[in-house]
């Protein structure tokens, strides 16, 4: 569920939407599903994601995608992208537990982004794994520099999930 602020409280108007992935890449995972709200007025199928993606790359927080429903009512699979949100979206894996990631995460969160974080078990074993969500407004080359300055220091791995043209 959506946890920024002026996001969204109950789950109840909330659908998931499942995004098809590949098993053979880095993660393992043949399918991720995100939160997301119906935008009536756009029609039926049509949805406003509400939360930012670990593994799905070309979709960001806010973006609008149209949707296909199935036999369950509160899942839909994903269709197409019908408008971005302005949003960006990197994905950071790390170590669990080094200090130095919460101060480097610092700078970038001061910037505006914010996250959701996952366990996940890899080759390297278990690693932390944040959805990193770049608003708008956010200076995003600076935020590459940062999250790029984080992985040459051997902080984290990440990469572009979707970056906004702006």
């Amino acid at each position: 569920m959506d946890i920024r602020p002026g996001g969204l409280s109950l789950i109840e108007n909330l659908i998931k939407i499942r995004f098809e992935l590949d098993v053979s890449d880095w993660h393992g995972h043949g399918s991720e599903t995100l939160w997301a709200e119906p935008v009536r007025e756009r029609g039926p199928d049509v949805f406003r994601i509400r939360s930012s993606p670990f593994f799905t790359r070309g979709i960001n927080h806010l973006d609008i995608v149209k949707s296909l429903p199935t036999d369950r009512r509160e899942l839909y699979v994903f269709s197409s992208v019908i408008e971005r949100g302005g949003h960006s979206t990197y994905m950071l894996l790390f170590e669990p537990g080094d200090e130095r990631v919460a101060f480097h995460w610092k700078m970038i969160e001061d910037i505006g982004c914010s996250f959701e974080s996952m366990m996940i078990r890899v080759s390297m074993g278990p690693r932390t794994l944040y959805a990193v969500d770049v608003p708008g407004n956010a200076d995003l080359a600076e935020v590459y520099r940062l999250l790029a300055q984080g992985e040459s220091m051997g902080l984290w791995m990440f990469q572009e999930g979707h970056a906004n043209a702006r």
